[in-house]
């Protein structure tokens, strides 16, 4: 038999499969009908294993696998199609933004500082704290209106620091800018490079230089920002320490570059998020993002994002986790994680509303961190 004709007979199969999947959808309306009706939830566990268990039978075993797939996929669809009938979406409530804000932001110098001027130029107070604990609880009690946090960079990944305290700590996203990150290797005035034994930064900026320290044989040293490892260099005796920092950073607390542009990849930002207590949406945000935990089975990752790929919506990050100790009540498994999820959307789109109050309705935990656009 010839290409052409084994490609006749798939498309005259798919047109059947296209008319049974609009049939199916359509009862599945009336079944939401009666689930309304009846005040019954959308998903049926028994009624699911029924269909999958009817669904192989029969089906050769080389198969069973693939029509398990099929039929779960369907039954996702099904189940999406009877949220967005049975969800109502909930009203969005934004506050305004703040004049002349009080911002909070980590060490005088860093390149949080940088973050603050891109996001209210000249028109805020900046007062610093010494991490960025402090700056979200300072929020989460509105002793300030905003904080700036960084949250990855596109050479070391995430910041493991921020995600955890953002579990811990009540506030919304307002915005997300890049930062560009130039790194120097700054020591005291009159130090060379080869006086440099121990080199203190953020654990961030010594794994975007991660190249550069390990060629050197330099030993490291953590510092809770940048600037605090500047600061710590300028105030100590030792000649033999050099912090990683910006430029203007050493400059502001009296050190010299003893090399300049060590970052492994040229091409370095950062990720900063403004936050606050409020939830204020600007009127282009285009980004949402969520934290949630899905079970603890085989499958449901990629079941809960079928959810987001029926609507359309771009997931553009998937960050997960390990579930702190202090959700432990929440926890199925020693392995358990939360998923940080941010898509491309706006929550003033009724579907996308559905989805949230869907997702938050179901899942053991759920968290809506902000619907907000990137400067």
């Amino acid at each position: 038999m010839e290409l052409k004709e084994l490609r006749n007979q798939i498309d005259s199969i798919d047109d059947e499969i296209a008319k049974l999947f609009e049939k199916r959808t359509r009862i599945a309306c009336d079944i939401a009908e009666y689930k309304r009706a009846n005040g019954m939830e959308v998903f049926q566990g028994g009624r699911e294993e029924e269909v999958l268990k009817r669904a192989v039978n029969g089906i050769p075993p080389e198969l069973e696998d693939g029509a398990r797939l099929l039929f779960t996929t369907l039954m996702d669809i099904s189940k999406c199609r009877q949220r967005e009938l049975l969800t109502e979406s909930k009203p969005v409530i934004s506050e305004p933004g703040k004049a002349n804000p009080l911002v909070g932001a980590v060490t005088k110098g860093s390149y949080t500082a940088d973050a603050c001027e891109k996001f209210f130029g000249g028109n805020c107070r900046i007062k610093y704290f010494s991490d960025f604990a402090s700056v979200f609880r300072a929020v989460e009690d509105e002793a300030i209106d905003y904080g700036v946090v960084p949250i990855e960079n596109s050479t070391a990944g995430e910041v493991a620091a921020t995600y955890d305290l953002m579990l811990r700590h009540r506030f919304h996203i307002c915005k997300s800018t890049m930062i560009p990150i130039n790194h120097v290797l700054a020591a005291k005035k009159g130090s060379k490079l080869s006086d440099i034994k121990v080199v203190m930064s953020h654990e961030m900026a010594l794994k975007q230089c991660s190249r550069f320290l390990e060629d050197g044989g330099f030993a490291f040293s953590e510092a809770s920002s940048t600037a605090k490892a500047a600061e710590a260099v300028a105030e100590s005796a030792d000649n033999s320490v050099a912090a990683v920092c910006s430029a203007s950073c050493a400059r502001l607390f009296g050190l010299e570059p003893v090399a300049s542009d060590i970052t492994d990849i040229k091409d370095n930002f950062t990720r900063f998020i403004m936050i606050s207590r409020d939830l204020q949406i600007p009127k282009n945000a285009d980004v949402v993002s969520l934290c949630i935990t899905v079970p603890h089975v085989a499958g449901s990752l990629y079941r809960t994002l079928t959810r987001f790929a029926y609507r359309g919506l771009n997931l553009c990050r998937i960050e997960s986790r390990p579930m702190p100790d202090w959700l432990a009540y929440l926890k199925d498994d020693a392995f358990e994680f939360i998923f940080y999820l941010d898509f491309i959307g706006s929550i003033r789109d009724e579907n996308v509303m559905k989805l949230l109050t869907g997702l938050e309705r179901e899942m053991k935990f759920y968290r809506f961190l902000g619907n907000y656009e990137e400067i």
